[in-house]
């Protein structure tokens, strides 16, 4: 079985949460294992929110590891495809 790292986004995505997020996304990068995303709680997305994920999402495929969507909200997912931010999420 493939070890993986898990991280869960909780109920906001937006520019008030990112900077407690970004340190939980900087460690889960350190560990340099596939990524698991949790975003079936979130109910607040912003572009800020998304554009750290982004970023997240492109570190971790850099170093060779894939990015996956667990679960996530009709909210998360209707921004990110009003944005046109779906591929670079990987929610497609």
């Amino acid at each position: 079985m493939t070890k993986k790292a898990t991280i869960s986004l909780g109920e906001a995505l937006d520019i008030a949460h990112v900077g407690k997020l970004k340190p939980r996304l900087t460690n889960c990068l350190a560990k340099n294992l596939p990524v698991q995303i949790a975003a079936d709680k979130i109910e607040k997305v912003d572009s800020a929110g998304l554009q750290l994920m982004c970023c997240f999402i492109r570190e971790v495929e850099n170093k060779g590891n894939p990015v996956t969507w667990t679960k996530t909200s009709d909210s998360i997912f209707t921004i990110a495809e009003l944005l046109g931010l779906t591929n670079s999420l990987k929610l497609k």
